[in-house]
């Protein structure tokens, strides 16, 4: 990942280094005067959102599925267009009569300005979708600050790259000292057809990161010999590496983590305890921006 000259992050990092950053007043930085789509909401849902993003300074806007659909000249003021998918099933944004019990997916027109909000067993068939991929996907289970942070991200600059699905066979190296963690995470990927080599530490996961070459890592911040950290930081410089996605695997309450993981060059991070389904979302939406 490359942080934008204009990125929140970079101006959290610039005014002050990593104690300074704060999720809420960055993305209150960010959504300040943008305007959110919001589409298939149930009331409740819908009354909670507007709260936390007119909070951090945006504008909101709820709209019906049924009503606009993504080709509508409606959706070009806004910036950013948060969807229900389970809300929108049965109308032109998500398909109500998927093939192979994949469900449908929203129109490519504006998969650059979407986050997919949904439970993990609704998401995950999307992310594996050749096209479109959505920007971001949000699971509304856990904090509020989480949402604001797949705000942040889904404002950042474009990717430039085009998208593509996840290429069959592709290896992910994941580095835990954890094997109940790393054992439940390998099937998940192997289930979702990855091949998954496991590395106890972090000189490990370099040595394989170095030989193999995989398309991503999901490395733990805090392993033996050599923390995730360092082993990001190495495969970032090294050229031919460079290009392998990482997504960094950090505690809940660590937020001087994340944006240190984001300063290093982080393509995303998860929070234990977490879903191995939700990783797998994770994976899937960065390496299919390779």
């Amino acid at each position: 990942m490359t942080i934008s000259e204009t990125s929140p992050l970079d101006t959290a990092i610039s005014t002050g280094g990593m104690a300074a950053f704060d999720v809420r007043a960055q993305a209150r930085q960010a959504l300040s005067g943008k305007r959110v789509a919001l589409v298939g909401f149930p009331a409740a849902m819908l009354t909670e959102l507007t709260r936390i993003i007119t909070e951090a300074d945006g504008f909101t806007r709820p709209l019906s599925p049924l009503q606009v659909d993504p080709s509508s000249d409606v959706l070009k003021p806004f910036e950013l267009i948060l969807v229900d998918i389970e809300g929108a099933q049965g109308t032109a944004w998500v398909d109500a009569a998927p093939s192979a019990g994949v469900p449908g997916v929203l129109s490519c027109i504006l998969s650059d300005r979407c986050i997919a909000v949904g439970a993990v067993p609704v998401l995950l068939p999307l992310a594996s979708r050749s096209a479109p991929m959505f920007r971001e996907y949000w699971i509304p289970s856990g904090p509020v600050d989480e949402l604001l942070l797949r705000c942040v991200l889904g404002l950042r600059a474009r990717p430039q790259s085009g998208k593509r699905p996840v290429p069959p066979g592709s290896t992910v190296v994941l580095a835990d000292d954890d094997t109940s963690v790393t054992s439940i995470v390998r099937r998940a990927l192997e289930r979702n057809g990855m091949i998954c080599e496991l590395a106890a530490g972090g000189r490990d996961a370099l040595a394989l990161i170095t030989k193999l070459k995989p398309c991503a890592a999901v490395l733990d911040v805090h392993m033996p010999t050599m923390d995730g950290f360092e082993v990001l930081s190495r495969t970032r410089s090294d050229a031919e590496l460079a290009q392998t996605r990482v997504i960094l695997l950090t505690g809940s309450d660590q937020e001087s983590d994340v944006i240190r993981g984001f300063t290093l060059g982080a393509d995303d991070y998860v929070c234990k305890p977490f879903n191995p389904m939700e990783l797998t979302i994770r994976l899937m939406r960065v390496i299919g921006r390779l």
